[in-house]
């Protein structure tokens, strides 16, 4: 009787082995990924922009109109003009993206740096025309004006606050922008409003640039652990100092790492790094790091899986 309870335990062990080797792939448990999948860093940069507002304005008449966070335009008559340059005089479609935020700035993909220097930001906007076809139309900036509500702490820099221009185009497969001073138009700071008489279509910016007299410059890099390929990467410097973000698009020397322009930080500066990276399964992951810059420093980011409404609120929390 023993040795026949033996035998059958025995035969019980062999079948659940012979039952579990037998398992195949499909069977086998599925590993869950809490985050959001992008075929590319781009579809995730447009994914996350702030939506674009529209307005139809009538061009024979003085017109004007305020964005959804506050920035007021004023357009006067005989503004817009054809490729034939004849006047037009059917709608206008006023297409409109205010950046007034840090956060904003972020989202819409907007950096504040010129020609690889710092800027400290009091807000931008992207303003464009469309004729009732949808072209793009020539527009006389001496009869466009604007008031933008200054949203970000600029004190001590309010009156040395100056109108650029952004310049959007793709690097080494990144949307950026630049932003050039624009001296030929007049802007003012009142009263928490900048000004801008004479403004041009397309990105505009309140700004001045970080003077780095007094400092000592230097500059970074920052690595992710388990990134090789940059391509799908982007890192984003939130500085706490002064309202400023800025893009690190460039590799270091050994293709290992994203650096800053040389000599562009200074010395002391206190800011926070958020990490975005697609994996090579399209999973998004992203981090971040407070740092404060010591010279010539070399930081890492860890990154892990998240949804693009965790990504968000983790750029909220740090731009706020």
């Amino acid at each position: 009787m023993k040795n026949s309870k033996i035998k059958i335990l025995a035969l019980l062990v062999s079948l659940s082995l012979f039952t579990f080797n037998c398992l195949n792939e499909d069977d086998k448990p599925i590993q869950t990924i809490n985050a959001d999948s992008y075929s590319s860093l781009n579809e995730l940069v447009q994914s996350i922009k702030p939506n674009t507002q529209t307005f139809s304005i009538d061009p024979t008449v003085t017109q004007t109109f305020t964005g959804e966070d506050g920035t007021i335009f004023t357009i006067n008559p005989n503004t817009f003009t054809d490729i034939n340059n004849n006047t037009i005089t059917t709608p206008i479609t006023v297409k409109l993206q205010e950046y007034l935020t840090l956060e904003d700035m972020i989202l819409g993909n907007v950096q504040t740096i010129s020609n690889g220097q710092l800027l400290i930001t009091g807000g931008s906007f992207n303003l464009t025309f469309e004729d009732i076809n949808g072209n793009t139309v020539n527009a006389n900036a001496s009869n466009i004006q604007s008031q933008i509500p200054v949203q970000t702490d600029i004190t001590s820099y309010e009156n040395s606050m100056q109108y650029y221009i952004g310049d959007s185009s793709i690097v080494d497969g990144r949307e950026m922008v630049n932003w050039e001073l624009n001296q030929n138009s007049d802007s003012w700071f009142q009263a928490g409003v900048f000004n801008i008489f004479g403004l041009e279509q397309g990105l505009a910016n309140c700004d001045v640039l970080y003077d780095l007299t007094g400092d000592t410059p230097t500059q970074f890099e920052v690595s992710i652990p388990g990134i090789t390929d940059f391509s799908t990467t982007t890192i984003w410097m939130v500085i706490e100092d002064f309202p400023s973000v800025i893009m690190l698009t460039s590799l270091n020397t050994n293709m290992t790492a994203l650096k800053s322009y040389d000599n562009s930080i200074p010395t002391g500066l206190n800011a926070t790094l958020i990490a975005v990276t697609v994996d090579s399964d399209r999973y998004l992951k992203f981090g971040s790091l407070p740092i404060t810059v010591a010279g010539d420093d070399a930081f890492s980011v860890t990154v892990d899986y998240g949804t693009t409404e965790e990504l968000t609120t983790l750029i909220q929390a740090i731009a706020n």
